[in-house]
């Protein structure tokens, strides 16, 4: 420990030799006029530009002084070169990427761009270029450590890196691989009881598909017109509307769960410019706002798990293997030659990546090599995402948002919206395949038949979406969207709805929703599905004082998961041991971490769309003493008493016999690991974490762990929050951890992290005194 903190205070000494200016003047050349960068006291930049191409040549300046190593892992990672720096462990990852083709849609992406968004591009491109030029910048210390200088940033680079995190939101093909493994491991019949069913009390978030509203309470048509609301169609992030806020007017709030990193994944920025307004957060490689608000709306964003991702198998000509079939002829495949260069190696190695007309050939860089099978995936397609997300920043209304989702076509999200008229609205967004009636999208498929090709595509129209509900708010937790007699197939992999259920109860029963519901909402750790866990084995008795130990303590918890609790970590054990029974006797260990989320690379994919439901499946699996795979267990009350024994034993090891030590937070832990931790005795230095907290993945307070490493929260967490009052911009709140730099010395390196743990925010800055009253830095960039 004393080491692991000497150690730290000499590598932050030498990284404040690396900060960057953030008061006084500095000349770049590129500015068309001056602009004025004020941070806050959070570390948060404030530009002001005379027009919006210095306002994004300032952004991706400000970018570079704050996250210069990140920005770098980010394009290194979408372009499959980590390699170069990392050696031979990056090299699965490089394989990866270049495999799906991130560089290559990039490109294709930035050839089709719209004129304006290419203008934004490359005002960001040469703000972040004019940093590494500039004679007063210093590279972060991470450079020093590797010896490595970056090389210019290009516009295409912004554009692969915003396709890498379109496909990580778009799910659909590794599940068609996990069900396949299964169906051969034990057959059609025994792989039913497996599948994922979405449990049936639990909530829709649009019943009727679609639901338009234009009166209000009063029965007056509210202010918004346009083409989209003049169609007659009746139809968590969440939108209140003001009907059911204390304030009487509406709140957006959204809370993201992604992997916990360092520097944080998500950026904090104000941009101001002529009529551009808008405050949120972005992805570091990326110019404008991607969740936020400006003078008129907010949005907000979760996954929507549409599955629009098939797997095709094909079969090769074994006189020519870059030849496939296709119903009676054999096709070219195109083939592609990567080139990956690896540290410590003399020769790069060669990568041929295989593309027939479904897709690539991903058979080899997945692990499922018994079969060549490509990916066809609308979110690896030629896309405007980027344009539709500039069109977004400057909505002033549901039409123009409606507009803008019209673009973002290439990943699968649900997007909420409020505005300043107090309207709520929501539409899922990207494009879903409409399949044969006779595939849905479970299992790979035959490609050289031709009988399963897609047919067309769900129209934009008819995707689910809502414009002022009746209910008064909307509500997604990423749970099922549509009920089943949705004319169209959008797929079953939807998270298992506890999270929305729990949201009801919470708001039920209440007229008006106030600030202090919403931040106890997005911090509430109650446990639904443990309650029915615990339900159906309370009767259950036992003479091993051991196994009757443990179920009083499951027995007398209140199902509040907070880091203090007790019988929270006997259901998180037992619950975790019980499900691994279960399955491994069919399954063997690697195949049943597959069924509970695992993914194929923990960069890129580390979860899979079966995460969450071996919950839902377990329960379904106690009601049924007949199932074969509780037989195989010896039936339910054995299963039981022989994990919770196998629990006790474990807790006993890991924490000792006192069971006041059994606490949640002992062995569910936040971590914020940094790309040089992964290196001892750097960990000391740059990681900060083993941070007690509460939650799990079913509750709203989502804390989700990788299967295969329990129980710290390593898979995603609440990487956001934000509540923004669409009355008063200034009294919205957001908060991120760990902090907003990624400078070690820096301290904005880690401050945020106390604030989040607490559930606690800082305010998003609106005006300009509450800004200048806040300032901590004031940094004027002047052309040459």
């Amino acid at each position: 420990m004393v080491f692991g903190r000497s150690l730290r205070w000499i590598f932050k000494q030498f990284s404040k030799r690396k900060l960057p200016i953030i008061d006084g003047q500095l000349k770049l050349e590129g500015l068309l006029a001056p602009v004025e960068v004020i941070r806050d006291k959070w570390g948060i930049p404030h530009i002001y530009a005379e027009n919006t191409h210095d306002l994004f040549f300032a952004q991706g300046f400000v970018q570079a002084q704050d996250r210069l190593w990140q920005l770098e892992l980010n394009r290194r990672t979408a372009t499959g070169t980590l390699s170069e720096l990392f050696g031979n462990l990056a090299l699965d990852t490089d394989r990866t990427a270049r495999t799906f083709g991130f560089a290559r849609l990039g490109h294709t992406d930035w050839e089709n761009a719209d004129d304006k968004l290419k203008e934004v591009i490359q005002a960001y491109t040469d703000g972040v270029n004019s940093f590494l030029q500039h004679p007063s910048s210093k590279l972060p210390i991470e450079f020093s450590l590797i010896r490595h200088k970056p090389k210019p940033w290009k516009p295409e680079d912004s554009l692969t890196f915003s396709r890498l995190m379109l496909w990580k939101l778009s799910y659909g093909w590794l599940g068609e691989i996990v069900r396949a493994n299964i169906i051969d491991k034990v057959g059609n019949e025994k792989a039913a009881e497996l599948k994922i069913n979405y449990p049936k009390n639990n909530p829709i978030t649009i019943p009727n598909g679609i639901e338009f509203n234009l009166l209000d309470e009063n029965g007056i048509l509210k202010k918004a017109k346009g083409p989209f609301l003049s169609r007659g169609q009746g139809s968590n992030s969440w939108v209140i509307s003001g009907s059911k806020s204390i304030s009487n007017h509406a709140y957006l709030c959204n809370n993201m769960h992604l992997e916990l990193t360092l520097p944080s994944i998500w950026y904090e920025t104000h941009l101001i410019a002529e009529n551009f307004n808008v405050s949120g957060v972005t992805l570091i490689g990326i110019p404008m706002v991607l969740v936020g608000h400006n003078s008129h709306i907010a949005w907000g964003s979760t996954n929507s798990y549409s599955n629009a991702e098939d797997l095709f198998i094909e079969q090769f000509n074994p006189d020519n293997p870059l030849q496939y079939k296709f119903k009676d002829k054999w096709l070219d495949t195109e083939e592609i030659i990567e080139e990956i260069k690896v540290k410590g190696q003399a020769e790069p190695h060669i990568e041929k990546v295989l593309v027939t007309h479904h897709g690539p050939i991903i058979s080899d860089v997945v692990e499922y090599t018994n079969k060549r099978v490509a990916i066809n995936s609308m979110s690896l397609r030629p896309s405007k995402s980027i344009y539709g997300y500039w069109l977004l920043n400057q909505a002033k209304n549901w039409d123009d948002f409606v507009g803008a989702m019209r673009y973002i076509d290439a990943t699968h999200l649900n997007m909420t919206y409020a505005d300043i008229y107090d309207n709520i609205g929501y539409w899922v967004i990207g494009k879903v395949p409409i399949r044969t009636k006779k595939d849905d999208g479970s299992i790979p498929v035959p490609g050289w038949t031709g009988e399963h090709e897609w047919i067309g595509e769900v129209p934009f129209e008819k995707m689910p979406h809502a414009f002022n509900p009746k209910d008064g708010y909307l509500v997604t937790c990423n749970h099922k969207i549509v009920p089943d007699d949705y004319p169209y197939n959008l797929g079953n992999e939807w998270v298992n709805g506890y999270r929305a259920k729990r949201f009801e109860e919470m708001i039920a029963g209440k007229n008006k929703l106030s600030l202090e519901d919403f931040k106890k909402i997005q911090m509430d750790v109650m446990n639904i599905p443990a309650k029915e866990f615990i339900t159906k084995i309370k009767s259950i008795k036992s003479s091993d004082p051991d196994v009757e130990l443990l179920l009083n303590l499951l027995t007398e918890w209140d199902y509040n998961l907070t880091s203090e609790s007790v019988g929270g970590t006997v259901y998180e054990v037992s619950r975790y041991f019980v499900v691994k029974d279960i399955l491994e006797k069919g399954l063997g260990e690697q195949l049943t971490f597959s069924l509970m989320g695992k993914g194929v690379n923990p960069v890129l994919y580390g979860a899979n769309e079966f995460h969450g439901h071996d919950t839902v499946t377990l329960l379904r699996l106690l009601d049924n003493p007949d199932s074969w795979w509780i037989k195989q267990v010896g039936g339910v009350e054995e299963l039981i008493t022989r994990n919770l024994k196998t629990t006790s034993n474990w807790l006993k090891k890991n924490l000792g016999k006192n069971k006041e030590n059994w606490k949640w937070g002992r062995i569910h832990q936040a971590n914020f690991n940094h790309a040089m931790g992964l290196r001892k005795p750097l960990d000391k230095v740059f990681n900060r974490g083993q941070i007690p907290i509460g939650g799990d993945t079913d509750t709203l307070c989502q804390t989700a762990y990788l299967p295969q490493d329990p129980y710290d929260p390593n898979a995603w967490a609440p990487s956001h929050r934000q509540i923004i009052d669409m009355h008063d911009f200034s009294k919205s709140l957001m908060i991120f951890a760990p902090g907003q730099s990624g400078h070690l010395a820096s301290k904005h390196y880690d401050d945020l992290i106390d604030l989040w743990l607490k559930g606690e925010y800082h305010p998003m800055l609106w005006e300009k005194k509450e800004i200048e009253d806040n300032t901590e830095g004031k940094l004027l960039l002047v052309p040459i």
